[in-house]
């Protein structure tokens, strides 16, 4: 804490010290007010025993209203005892129970003599004005009632405030001293005055103060309760975050393990459909479609040719040109990947668009023969993807295209094969990420046949070894 910071709370502590030991030395005991005096510090104690901690370090009780009954009801002397023992008796709770609210021996200290010194300054308020208490519902009563409250709760906030500004550099507005004061104190305040005023009537009237302070402690924990069901709410909402992004990523998993196994009934079009998924991914974020859209967009690039599990490979494997009834045979396979998914309820989603990838701008596609934004924009980019990936990839029947001849081929095919804005999407990517983009998804078969074809072949003298030695005596 800033030296300034300090003196200003050995200050504040000398001087409630020196005005508690004044009150002691001109007031005699009164043996007709121990009995209050011991009813008050009880319910003081218990009221600093019992503290709120709310959000933003901050705490509420309600000793205010034995405070200002004190000073109205007792002699300087005995409120001060009432000030000092009810705090002690929160400092020990608090250390009994290792409490964060004490971290520091001076806080105590000073909540002592930040209230001893507003009371002081309420007494000389009641000296000067020469009030009759026993006269409580009179208009002049009423008025010190007032002026006693402001003065009290002003001190106190003052106070409070002074230290903050000294220790943290905190400003009074930000403190949040003004508003505590009017929604907090003051009303704690009115309510000691309410007791006084009760108790004049019969000391068993003074038990009704105890209604408001349930309210009161009920409305103080409003704030913690919220800031816990918040912190309830936030950690269940981190938790189904992860358990969003697990999910998630199993699906993306899923759909690529789906993808290789399709891919993987023709070694020459191995990673094809993983790298339809990440043009039509690339191209739908270039358009600037919702995220929900484009996770839809990059599922169906992973399963756009599932229908190819129909074909036979006599068909999808031949490495010559096919016969009009061999294409019009694989023209089906748009159809039959739809059918497969509309039957699965986490996939069905996805049939308009793997029906219609092989759909044309034109209307010269297959299978429904679709026309322009008659097919769904999501297969339009599917369609430039699936084509853009088999002109980049090497094949049995033709070498990979280089990327100006891509571009230019797919501009040349803009308005008959594909929509223009779909293809102007796609060359502002191509030419702006170049090769980091566009790739050849079967560079490297031969070496992944290479190493399949070794795999195998361990794994058949393996299978051998284990019949043999089964088959030993």
């Amino acid at each position: 804490m800033r030296p300034i910071a300090w003196l200003y709370v050995l200050g504040m502590i000398v001087l409630a010290s020196a005005l508690s030991v004044a009150t002691f030395i001109a007031y005699l005991p009164s043996p007709q007010t121990f009995g209050l005096f011991l009813i008050l510090t009880l319910v003081a104690s218990l009221m600093r025993v019992f503290v709120i901690e709310a959000p933003r370090y901050r705490s509420y009780e309600g000793s205010t209203i034995c405070f200002v009954a004190s000073i109205l009801l007792l002699p300087p002397f005995l409120f001060v005892l009432v000030v000092i023992i009810s705090h002690l008796v929160e400092w020990a709770k608090e250390h009994w129970i290792q409490s964060k609210l004490l971290r520091n021996w001076y806080i105590q200290p000073f909540n002592m003599a930040k209230t001893i010194i507003s009371g002081m300054g309420v007494y000389a308020v009641i000296r000067l004005t020469q009030v009759d208490w026993g006269a409580p519902q009179t208009f002049a009563a009423l008025l010190t009632c007032l002026l006693i409250v402001i003065l009290y709760v002003a001190i106190n906030q003052l106070l409070l405030g002074t230290v903050l500004f000294l220790a943290r550099r905190i400003p009074f507005h930000e403190a949040g001293l003004a508003r505590d004061g009017l929604l907090v104190e003051a009303p704690l305040a009115c309510i000691g005055y309410v007791t006084v005023v009760l108790l004049q009537y019969s000391p068993f009237l003074g038990l009704f103060v105890l209604a408001p302070i349930v309210l009161i402690y009920q409305g103080f924990m409003l704030p913690k309760l919220q800031d816990e069901h918040l912190q309830s709410l936030e950690k269940i909402n981190h938790e189904l975050t992860i358990a969003n992004e697990a999910i998630r990523q199993l699906n993306d998993e899923l759909f690529s393990t789906l993808a290789k196994v399709f891919d993987a009934r023709d070694p020459y079009v191995g990673g094809h459909a993983a790298q339809v998924a990440a043009y039509a991914v690339a191209i739908a974020s270039e358009l600037g479609l919702a995220p929900e859209r484009i996770k839809i967009i990059r599922q169906s690039g992973y399963l756009h040719d599932i229908g190819k599990i129909a074909i036979p490979d006599t068909i999808l494997h031949k490495p010559s040109k096919l016969t009009d009834a061999e294409f019009q045979f694989i023209k089906r396979h748009p159809d039959i990947g739809a059918d497969l998914v509309a039957s699965s309820q986490c996939l069905h989603h996805l049939a308009p668009l793997i029906r219609y990838h092989h759909e044309r701008w034109d209307g010269r596609g297959y299978p429904a023969g679709l026309m322009g934004e008659e097919i769904p924009l999501e297969a339009r980019i599917l369609n430039i993807s699936d084509s853009v990936e088999a002109m980049a990839s090497d094949r049995p029947y033709h070498r990979a295209m280089s990327l100006h001849e891509i571009i230019t081929e797919v501009q040349r095919c803009a308005g008959s094969q594909f929509e223009p804005a779909v293809v102007e999407a796609f060359v502002r990517i191509a030419e702006r990420e170049g090769t980091r983009f566009v790739v050849n998804s079967a560079r490297t078969v031969a070496a992944q046949q290479a190493h399949s074809k070794l795999a195998a072949d361990d794994l058949a003298i393996t299978l051998f070894a284990e019949i043999y030695s089964a088959g030993t005596p």
